[in-house]
């Protein structure tokens, strides 16, 4: 696990011009960052974020895609779209498509394969509602999410898949799930790629937490045994506060380097 991502979701915000005033504002509190710093911001300024992000450490992502190559389907971006514009990565799965759009594993799963195919790293969210967790079903819920989404992904491919797991009932409600919480998920996350691929695959693959973060909490985040990141929403959309969020991250990266 040699990587650690940071990795901001904007969601439907943010004109272009504040895309620029954005970057501009963010890359010089995060140029000493060790870890992948990825804003994932709306189609319309994939490519104004890319050349605003110039000579930084600064990477942008798409917030969904297309399964399809080119065709009829109005309103739609794909993967080569995505790449042609200067983006590296891509949401996948979010719990706002699934909830909105109805978006389903196996629809995920072609997303996540066409992605791949394109030379995107796919982020793929998945998490349980507040009604699994209460009926106990977080396990068979991210089991099914992790056996679909990941259908037929070579075990070579998983270097190019960032698991964010998103607990539904945590993301935008202010409530953010216990360390103890986090870290039981993560731990049953890579137990089923064990399962799925091996014990070396799995160690390999970077989970990151989603869920109400800010630059409160994260100090307590970053600290998870096995976190390899985290995905932000509304504490991103404020340069500084981001900043905050990846800074405290790799701090916590730089000590554990001193220690070693």
């Amino acid at each position: 696990m040699s990587k650690k991502y940071v990795i901001a979701n904007f969601k439907m915000n943010k004109l272009d011009s504040e895309i620029v005033d954005y970057v501009n504002s963010l890359k010089p509190l995060v140029k000493d960052a060790t870890s992948e710093v990825i804003l994932s911001v709306p189609f319309v300024s994939i490519k104004t974020a890319v050349e605003s992000a110039q000579n930084s450490n600064i990477l942008i992502a798409g917030q969904t895609l297309n399964e399809n190559d080119f065709g009829a389907y109005t309103g739609e971006v794909n993967a080569e779209m995505l790449c042609s514009v200067g983006a590296s990565a891509v949401l996948v799965g979010h719990s706002e498509r699934r909830s909105h759009f109805k978006e389903t594993d196996k629809e995920v799963n072609k997303k996540i394969m066409k992605s791949l195919r394109s030379g995107l790293v796919s982020i793929l969210c998945i998490g349980e509602t507040l009604f699994d967790k209460k009926n106990n079903l977080t396990q068979n819920v991210l089991q099914k999410q992790i056996t679909e989404c990941l259908n037929s992904i070579y075990a070579n491919e998983l270097s190019h898949i960032v698991i964010a797991y998103e607990p539904v009932w945590a993301i935008g409600t202010g409530i953010t799930a216990s360390c103890d919480e986090i870290e039981k998920a993560i731990t049953t996350i890579r137990t089923m790629l064990v399962n799925l691929y091996d014990e070396k695959i799995a160690q390999a693959v970077n989970i990151v937490y989603g869920g109400s973060i800010n630059e409160k909490n994260i100090k307590e985040i970053a600290k998870i045994k096995g976190i390899d990141g985290v995905l932000v929403g509304g504490a991103s959309l404020d340069p500084t506060s981001f900043s905050k969020i990846v800074m405290e991250f790799n701090t916590k990266e730089k000590k554990t380097k001193k220690a070693k």
